[in-house]
């Protein structure tokens, strides 16, 4: 990259709304960044605000891809049109966590078709809140922190209240259109809210004017909370998601979805005092995710031999979160959780000339996880802030199934069971120089387990290297020492946030060539198995910027960047270039205009001989958006909204898209969403 396109890509601003919220005194010397994008604040843990939920509503309808994806320090992997796949600071899969409500939940697919963010609609949500320390947020042990799906809660009133909303939208590219509806009723001792929505499109056509085959898809999602009051300082709360998939193309994959689906329920109790600073909640859940893939849409000449490969996973589990302030110096939090998740994954393959052919590809797999989280944030004096913390974790993997058993028997012998104890600590340390100034310095250290795919996969084909992929139950815990240091300034007029960081990896899990083994999958390069490398390095820094020069104008940067490099030097798969998004927004009088780009760079720190990946160019896009507000008599609001994306119709393609298949062209947006 030239120094001009350096110089670009450091000037430009992003759209990124950054500001600083405070949970409570003692948490003022912390620096905390909130993120408001679009209808769903992203955030460190914390209660939303009864404003901004009213705000949040308009514009409901964006997919969450499309929000997680305008999220600093959130890059996404792209297999088609549908359910793109999260990563944070360029980890990914096993190496973070991702929760609905702090519940856990494991997709169904062999091939990461069905990532948890895609069972979830914005109009479920009340915050969308993601963590980088090894904790996950408490939820759950990671190496780079994990994303909460915080659900919609209903709210008791003062009186009997009802209100609503409703929604239509179209899109061009695609002809996609989706359309939503919700009700809330409430009551000083009840309230229930639910809400859902539907969406549908086409194949999209990318900025050559191609049409991408397989991109289309079809999906509705149905959600509904419940309060009762059991008294002054308590309740009880109900969740119910439904999220059902269908006719789902993967144009980098060799197989579609026929369906994914998704039924979480639970029901938790929760008890909180203002007076006494504590709040307590008590949850237990069940999730089961049915999924299956598909290739009998595609032309017969492409499919070497029919083959069905449906998929399940089922979840149950509970956890109790305490949050206590016993004095203005300590905020303490604990959390114990526990949950049983059971995988199963099979395939049959049916030959022109020969009998059908039938495997499990994850042979009834299970694992038990009881884990305790605790933290302390402390106020040592009016500048400097500590918080401590730590994640303790056990976990037993098994094959919960004879014919599981029996068939990774001959693959790997003796007990397949494993027990694994798990430790990640976290030390921050706040200081606040002035009310502009605030630093802070981060040391972690963060372990955890192979996934049950990373153990016990039996030839699952890895469609970006080609290789047929074999599990591996001795794999050792995957460790790494984190650092972060963040410096944040902020005026009236600009806010300047930047962010330094390094991941130093022991025990890195990848995948390794395996002699002497046959693939399974037809044209396959062959087959490899899962090891763990001595050693891996991921560095990377953020770079925030905020500047209001005058009344109704705010322009905004947001700048990410992340390298990674193995024991051998060889650039690590799937990290994120430099990443930058560009924005100006203008209000005036309930009507916001605004004017995005989004630029990567180049990507050629890669190895197509190790890991299978090739070199990415740099592109960026220009996005176009206006929206105004229309109040009527009584409360009924009309939110209008109209947008162009890609809007010079580049034809381009981001590092993370698996095979490199162009991403939509030019797209004219229509929304309307009414309030009452």
């Amino acid at each position: 990259m030239n120094k001009k396109q350096i110089l670009s890509y450091c000037c430009a601003l992003a759209i990124y709304t950054a500001s600083a919220q405070q949970a409570d005194s003692l948490s003022s010397n912390a620096i905390d960044r909130t993120l408001l994008l679009k209808e769903v604040i992203v955030q460190p843990e914390k209660e939303i605000s009864a404003i901004y939920q009213e705000q949040q509503r308009s514009n409901l309808q964006v997919l969450t891809d499309k929000i997680l994806e305008s999220t600093p320090g959130i890059n996404m992997i792209r297999r088609g049109n549908f359910a793109m796949e999260p990563t944070i600071r360029s980890l990914n899969n096993g190496q973070i966590t991702m929760t609905i409500d702090g519940m856990r939940i494991f997709g169904a697919c062999t091939d990461r078709m069905d990532p948890i963010s895609s069972y979830v609609e914005p109009n479920n949500l009340e915050s969308l809140s993601f963590d980088v320390n090894p904790g996950g947020g408490s939820y759950g042990s990671s190496m780079g922190g994990g994303i909460n799906f915080k659900l919609k809660s209903p709210s008791f009133t003062s009186s009997k209240k009802m209100s609503g909303t409703a929604g239509l939208g179209f899109e061009s590219n695609g002809q996609a259109f989706q359309s939503l509806a919700g009700m809330e009723y409430s009551t000083p001792n009840f309230a229930i809210q639910a809400n859902g929505i539907f969406r549908r499109s086409a194949n999209y056509t990318a900025g050559n004017g191609q049409e991408i085959s397989f991109s289309q898809y079809r999906k509705w999602n149905g959600n509904v909370s419940a309060l009762f009051k059991t008294a002054a300082h308590s309740y009880l709360k109900t969740d119910y998601i439904q999220d059902e998939g269908f006719d789902i193309g993967y144009p980098a994959l060799t197989m579609d979805v026929s369906f994914a689906k998704a039924k979480i329920g639970s029901i938790s109790y929760v008890y909180f005092h203002p007076e006494k600073n504590i709040s307590w909640e008590t949850k237990g859940y069940y999730n089961y995710i049915d999924h299956a893939m598909d290739d009998t849409q595609r032309p017969k000449e492409t499919v070497p031999m029919h083959m069905d490969m449906p998929g399940n996973s089922k979840t149950m589990g509970a956890y109790s979160a305490l949050t206590y302030q016993p004095s203005l110096k300590h905020h303490i939090k604990a959390r114990l959780d526990g949950f049983n998740n059971q995988l199963s994954a099979e395939m049959t393959m049916y030959p022109d000339d020969g009998a059908a052919m039938f495997m499990y590809t994850l042979p009834d797999l299970a694992r038990t996880d009881i884990g305790l989280n605790l933290s302390d944030d402390i106020s040592l004096n009016d500048q400097f802030n500590l918080q401590i913390g730590g994640r303790f974790d056990y976990a037993h993997d098994y094959i919960f199934s004879e014919v599981g058993k029996e068939q990774l028997s001959g693959m790997f012998p003796g007990d397949l069971s494993r027990n694994r104890f798990l430790t990640n600590l976290n030390l921050e340390l706040g200081y606040t120089l002035s009310h502009a100034w605030k630093f802070s310095a981060e040391v972690a250290r963060a372990a955890r387990s192979s996934t049950l795919q990373e153990a016990y996969s039996f030839y699952i084909y890895n469609r970006l290297d080609g290789y047929d992929y074999i599990g591996n139950p001795d794999l050792k815990q995957e460790q790494s020492t984190n650092i972060n240091l963040s410096t944040r300034f902020h005026s009236a007029h600009f806010v300047a946030e930047i962010s330094g960081f390094g991941y130093f990896f022991n025990n890195y899990i990848t995948g390794s060539l395996l002699d002497g083994y046959s693939v399974m999958t037809i044209g396959a390069n062959g087959v490899k198995h899962y090891v763990s490398l001595p050693s891996a390095k991921l560095v990377g820094a953020e770079l925030a910027l905020k500047w209001s020069p005058v009344e109704n104008l705010i322009l905004t940067s947001l700048n990410t960047y992340t390298r990674g490099s193995d024991n051998q030097g060889n650039g690590l798969p799937m990290i994120a270039p430099l990443k930058t998004v560009n924005a100006v927004l203008y209000n005036l009088k309930k009507v916001s205009l605004q004017a995005e780009s989004i630029s990567y760079a180049a990507q050629n720190n890669v190895n197509t001989a190790v890991y299978g990946e090739t070199s990415t160019p740099s592109s960026t896009i220009l996005n176009l958006n206006i929206s105004k507000e229309f109040k009527f008599k009584g409360s009924p609001v009309l939110r209008a909204n109209a947008g162009v994306d890609n809007v010079l119709d580049r034809e381009y393609v981001q590092h993370l898209d698996i095979m490199k298949i162009a991403r939509p062209g030019r797209n004219f947006l229509f929304r309307m969403t009414a309030l009452f």
